[in-house]
This record gives C-alpha cells, structure tokens and sequence, in this order.
C-alpha cells in the first residue's frame, strides 16, 4: 500500500472517484441516515480500492447494473483516528455501489433535538466534515487529495427543508425509483411513507470531501444580495440580525473578484447553525456555515464572512494536498481575508486583524513548546490527529510569510503573482513543494532574499516576521502595558472600541493580572458580559488565570451555551491549568453537564485537554 496522506487509507496506486451519487434517509427517529454512493471511476479498474470509513455499517457493495455483489472487507481493526478500511475488488469496473448506514456516533454529524433548537418545534441534524470526517457521513476517499463531484438526493420530514454545498435542484414527493438498490434498513415503503419529501442537489465542481455538507431542520431564509442568501434556524429574530451583519456580502465578492479573480462558485449563500457549531465558519462552497456568536450587531462580524469568502479562492479553489500542508488553505485565506477587509472597512480594521492574529501566534508558540513540530508551516502528522493539533499557526504564520513575500516583491507585484498562481492551479490540490517551485519560477531570485525553507520548515517565528504597525494598535498595546503599572484606561480613550479593540487590548494584558485591578475593569466596563464573545471570552480566559473566582459562574454559562472550539479551548484549558483542584473538578463537572450539546468534534477536543491535565 502506497497512502497518499497520513489521515487516509487511499492508496496512490489506485484511481481516485470522479462523481459520487448519494441517496440519503435522514431518521431523525434514530439518528442516522440510511444510504447508498454510487461511486464512479475515471475508467474501468480491476483489482482493488480502498475507502474510509468510520462508524459506518456496510450492508452491501453491488455492482450497479446487475446488483450482483462484488468482494468488500472491512478491516477488524479500528484505528482511532483513520476508523476503518473499505477494501472492495473490481473485475474491469467503472463503479460501484455501496449501501451503508451511518452511526449515532458519526463524528461529523449533530443530531439536535427539538429543546436544542431555537424554535423547540422540530429536530435538525448538520454536518462538519473537516479535516476527516466525511468518511463518518459516507465511504468515501477521505484525502483532499482527492477532488470529487457529487449529487444527492435527500429524503427528510416534509416540515423540515434542507442545505448542502451544492445548487439545490428540486424539491418533491419521493417515489420508490429513487433508491439504487433495495436497503435492508429502508425499504421503499420507509422510503415513500407519508410525511416525507425528497429534495436534491449537484455540486458540478470538483472538491476535496471535507467540503461535503449538509444541514436539515426549520430552515428559514432571505436575501441579502444578488449572490446571496441568509439562511438560520433561529427563526425571525436570527433572521434579521444576520441580515443586517452581513448585508455587505456582495461588495465584499466583488472586492474579492477584483483581487483574485472570478467567483466560480455562482451563489455564496450563509446558514447560520446553532449556537453548538464547533467552528466560527466552515467555508462549504455555496454555502457557508456560521456560528451565531459572529452576529454582533455592528458588522464586525462579517470578517468571519470575509475569511470563509477568501476560501473561495484559497482553499476551496485550490486546496491542500494533505492535512500537513493545511497552511496553503489557511494562511493564504488569511492573507486575502486581509486585503478584502483592509478595501471595504479600512487599513485600520485590517491592522487591528493582524495585531490580534499576531497576539494569538505568540501565543501559540507557548502552546507548543514541548513540541514544536506543530509551530511549523509543514508539519509531520503521522499518527496525529489534526483536530488535536488545530492552531492558529498555519493561519498567522501562514499569513506572516506571504507578507513577508509581498513586502520584498511590493504589492503590485504580489497581486500579479496571487492572480497568476490562482489561475494555474484551480480546482487542484497541491503540496507546499508545488508552490514553493511555483513561487521561484516566477519570482527569479526570490530564495535568496528570503530564506523559504527556515519559513516553512523552521520551527517558532522567524526573524524577520513582522508586527504590525499603526496608530490604533499602538495605542491600544501601550494602555495594556500602562494597566501592568496599575493605570486603566480613561473613558474617553475607549469610547469608539468596538469589540476588535477590546479584544486586542485584553489580549495585551499580563497573565495572570492584580485580581483587584481586573475586577475594577469589568465593573467600569462590564466586559464578562459583553455580548461580543471575542470579548467575553477574552475576559473570562484572564479571570481564571488569573484566580477571580468570582467569575467562575459566568465561565459555566459560557461553556453552556455554545460550542465553538474557539471559545471551549482556551477556556477549559485555564480551568485545568489553575492553581488549585477547585478548578479542574469544575472544568469537569461542566463537560460531563454540557458535552451532550457539543458536536462531537469538540466534544472529542475538550475530552483530550481534561486527559491531559487532570
């Protein structure tokens, strides 16, 4: 067997899928769905393919146009990461189908209830398939290696309505035709029972698998632009305040356009989930999925939607190769994300962005001390799983070496080159190696002005990294060191923040700080409960280090009600981190109250940090 990535079973040697059919039974009943992928080759193969999978049941693999089985092994051995390996032998076929049902354990997907929904009417179900979980939702070949088109047809609730990362086709009344294949855990009486609806869908363009996504519930929408929809489960309410923080999506696109060139993907919708999403955003093409702490009420919260945009072109256009090379989606998303925000709110905002971004790779660094592999941009994974080494390295770092590169080239050069590299290499997946030889084709000389192997193989931050510089981040970075000499900031000094000048001042502060002087803050400007979350968990997160157990009740209610890993991560991890026991027994006396309501992703995540701290 020849991988072609640590986090898949792929092997090199065996044709990669072009299409894949899915016919999913959403049994909210059960929580799981009831499926068959009819998985399409680029040309008869004989011999065998292997597929991930992970919490699948595997009822059957037939040959499309008999049904006449075909060999499949499933391996014994369960790898917890990589799950298990789909082996199926072919005899000169182009495809096959495989029927299969999903588990209750599914790493990617959230059955919610009706009491965990905003409305308390109905349930709903959504998916999170980044960085290998798609392989949870489907047998598929779970490596961004491998770009895949796909259609599915989706049989759901008739109250219930559904998205996916793909142009909806039609919604209608289901027939007993629309199953490939007899499934022994839905028969076509389940299938066409009263109540029920079949919507489907077709994504034309080819994407890696951790783009597949799909979400099912009371789903209301509304337009916001040409381009643009908002969709929500939190009904009118969460309607409208996303309408309003996002009402300049389509200006940001054609700012994107302008700098990167066309939008490929037709529509650029939003759905903004429950409050239990693990993720700010996921960039899913055609639809972005969003955590509602980005509705802030001031517009600041579409530079969420400005980075999940910049994926359209970094990222979702031309994608990582593997998981080890995760910086070329990240950091040059980060990098664009910049630039649209610097045109449409202004080179202050964007400078704020990069202080704070700045801030948190420091950070970082303290974080992975004991194992500076993963301060790199090319990291080694092998036997690692990628969602416990998350960070906001290949975002920052990333970002700081294509600065690094336009400061010595210029920025109209840069431009040239970013649109240049865009055109050569959409729709692929490529390899820090590719764009590095990419790089030097077109900027002659470049190795020797900046020494790209200590950037992308050197561990820390390089020497000639650099910290932003502007007016408002200076003054923001000297009140922090002035609240060290015991000063706060005067009221006139901090009348126009908003929730970004907040968050870097907080940042910027000493941990841990005097308790007294932190508790004289937060009574002057009620920063715990602030309804920006980068602020209240900015906040929180210094009042534990720093032992204001007065707080601690505020800390529970954040960790209760919501689940981005953002906010669970540097949470939990101060509570294990204090001073006494007090504090790690209640970091786990709320996971055991709260872990029903995180997705299992980060149920996984926070789950690794109480192993290794208590």
């Amino acid at each position: 067997m020849a991988p072609v990535d640590p986090h898949s079973f792929t092997d090199s040697t065996h044709p990669f899928a072009t299409h894949v059919s899915l016919t999913f039974y959403l049994d909210f009943f059960t929580s799981t769905i009831h499926g068959s992928a009819l998985i399409l080759l680029p040309a008869p193969h004989s011999g065998s393919i292997t597929l991930d999978s992970r919490s699948i049941s595997i009822h059957s693999v037939l040959d499309p146009v008999d049904f006449s089985p075909l060999p499949f092994t499933l391996s014994d051995s369960i790898d917890p990461i990589l799950g298990q390996s789909l082996s199926i032998t072919l005899s000169s076929h182009s495809s096959f189908l495989v029927l299969f049902s999903t588990s209750p354990s599914s790493s990617a997907l959230q059955w919610l209830t009706p009491p965990q929904t905003s409305s308390g009417n109905h349930p709903f179900v959504y998916t999170q398939c980044q960085s290998i979980h798609a392989r949870s939702v489907f047998p598929c070949q779970d490596t961004p290696a491998a770009r895949i088109r796909y259609s599915a047809r989706l049989n759901l609730p008739s109250p219930l309505s559904a998205v996916m990362s793909a142009a909806r086709l039609t919604r209608r009344g289901p027939a007993p035709s629309d199953l490939p294949a007899p499934h022994p855990l839905c028969p076509s009486s389940a299938w066409c029972a009263d109540g029920r609806v079949v919507e489907e869908f077709s994504m034309e363009q080819p994407i890696p698998p951790y783009l597949f996504a799909l979400a099912a519930g009371e789903i209301g929408s509304r337009d916001v632009g040409p381009r643009t929809k908002v969709y929500a489960e939190g009904g009118v309410e969460v309607l409208d305040a996303a309408a309003r923080e996002f009402a300049g999506t389509e200006e940001m696109i054609k700012v994107g356009e302008g700098l990167f060139g066309p939008y490929e993907w037709e529509r650029f919708d939003l759905l903004v989930l429950p409050p239990s999403f693990p993720y700010g955003g996921m960039e899913n093409p055609r639809m972005v999925f969003l955590t509602p702490t980005v509705i802030k009420g001031d517009a600041t919260g579409a530079q969420v939607v400005a980075h999940e945009l910049a994926h359209s072109w970094t990222g979702n256009l031309i994608t990582n190769k593997t998981n080890e090379h995760f910086w070329l989606n990240e950091g040059f998303t980060t990098y664009a994300e910049r630039r649209i925000v610097e045109v449409v709110q202004g080179e202050d905002v964007a400078a704020l962005n990069i202080g704070i971004g700045w801030r948190g790779l420091n950070e970082e660094m303290e974080r992975f001390k004991d194992n500076m592999e993963f301060t790199k941009l090319k990291t080694k994974q092998d036997g690692i799983d990628p969602d416990d080494v998350y960070s906001e390295v290949p975002y920052e770092k990333g970002f700081q070496f294509l600065w690094r590169i336009e400061r010595q080239i210029g920025r109209p050069a840069f431009d040239v080159f970013l649109k240049k590299y865009i055109a050569r290499f959409k729709f692929q997946s490529i390899d820090t190696e590719t764009f590095l030889e990419f790089l030097k084709e077109n900027v002659p000389g470049i190795e020797n002005q900046i020494d790209l192997k200590l950037w992308t193989e050197g561990t820390g931050i390089p020497p000639d990294a650099f910290e932003p510089v502007s007016t408002i981040y200076t003054k923001i970075v000297s009140l922090a060191n002035e609240f060290k000499q015991g000063r706060m900031p005067r009221d006139d000094e901090v009348a126009d923040w908003n929730g970004q000048q907040w968050e870097l001042y907080l940042e910027n502060l000493p941990k841990p700080a005097e308790a007294s002087q932190l508790a004289a803050l937060d009574a002057r400007y009620r920063l715990a409960e602030s309804k920006d979350w980068e602020v209240k968990v900015a906040f929180l997160q210094l009042a534990i280090s720093s032992g204001c157990k007065d707080y601690f009740d505020e800390v529970e209610k954040a960790l209760k009600q919501v689940g981005r890993m953002k906010y669970l991560r540097p949470l939990y991890t101060a509570l294990v981190k204090g001073s006494g026991e007090g504090e790690k027994m209640l970091a786990k006396r709320i996971f055991t109250e709260a872990s029903e309501s995180y997705h299992p992703i980060a149920r996984s995540v926070v789950d690794s940090i109480l192993a290794k701290h208590t």
